[in-house]
């Protein structure tokens, strides 16, 4: 993957490895100079939350799931999440097909 590449995966759905690529991509582009950094301590923030998203969106994947398997409503599971039934089972419906 180079630097301005596109990727046809949602950012949540990259992998660990693509995901530190991604990173040693643009530590490697700030070291060029090709990208200027104001502040680093920023950018290791940014990182930080997207790691704590990441474990977020596993960590209600995993509930999702566990709520389909006691029997819970997508209307249910989408109330609990905050979106309509449809959008639940759109967003989640592949996790129960597995």
């Amino acid at each position: 993957m180079t630097m301005g590449s596109t990727t046809r995966k949602h950012p949540r759905d990259l992998s660990d490895a693509e995901v530190e690529g991604i990173v040693a991509e643009v530590d490697a582009a700030v070291e060029r100079g090709d990208v200027q950094v104001v502040d680093a301590a920023v950018l290791r923030e940014l990182r930080a939350a997207a790691a704590l998203r990441r474990d977020a969106e596993q960590r209600v994947e995993a509930a999702v799931l566990s709520a389909r398997h006691a029997g819970a409503s997508w209307g249910v599971i989408g109330a609990q999440l905050g979106v309509t039934r449809q959008g639940a089972r759109q967003r989640f419906e592949r996790l129960v097909d597995n």
